[in-house]
């Protein structure tokens, strides 16, 4: 155990939770998206009332805490035959230290507790170094999306998946 814990975000928590989010996102994927395609995204999905709209669709989000300082995020989200991973940030101060693999396996041990044997996720198929992180846990590649996410942006994404040997 490299020393991270997982809190579960209440509802409390949203703008702290999008502050975040933004800070990891806006510097993790402007060089990959743009800063204008970026932006359109944050606003949709990293602000406190795109975070919201998933809570209510049923995600839950961690905060990832270290040294009590927030260094990134886990979001689920329990489906009927698999776990999604809606969010999986970490900041880039932080990343290479193993704090990925704690947060891998928390999101392993909530799929398991659900009696889902595989866990799914979006990745943006030009987020190369994520991608061989994803491999690096056991993901692959099995759909490949084109998908309009409204004011003129689409995205292009990979969604990967992992088996799991429990459940």
């Amino acid at each position: 155990m490299i020393g991270i814990t997982l809190e579960k975000m209440q509802i409390s928590q949203l703008e702290r939770m999008s502050a975040l989010a933004r800070k990891i996102f806006k510097e993790h994927y402007d060089p990959i998206v743009g800063a204008e395609t970026n932006d359109y995204m944050i606003e949709k999905y990293q602000s406190a009332s795109g975070i919201a709209n998933e809570v209510e669709c049923g995600a839950q989000y961690f905060f990832v805490r270290h040294n009590g300082q927030d260094i990134g995020i886990v979001a689920t989200d329990v489906k009927s035959k698999y776990m999604y991973l809606s969010k999986f940030y970490l900041a880039k101060e932080f990343r290479g230290h193993g704090y990925s693999r704690e947060m891998m396996n928390f999101v392993e041990n909530q799929a398991i507790e659900n009696g889902l044997n595989r866990i799914r996720l979006n990745v943006n198929a030009g987020n190369f170094n994520t991608i061989e992180t994803y491999r690096h846990f056991g993901f692959e590649i099995v759909e490949e999306l084109q998908k309009d996410v409204g004011g003129g942006y689409s995205v292009h994404d990979y969604v990967m998946e992992r088996k799991l040997s429990k459940a």
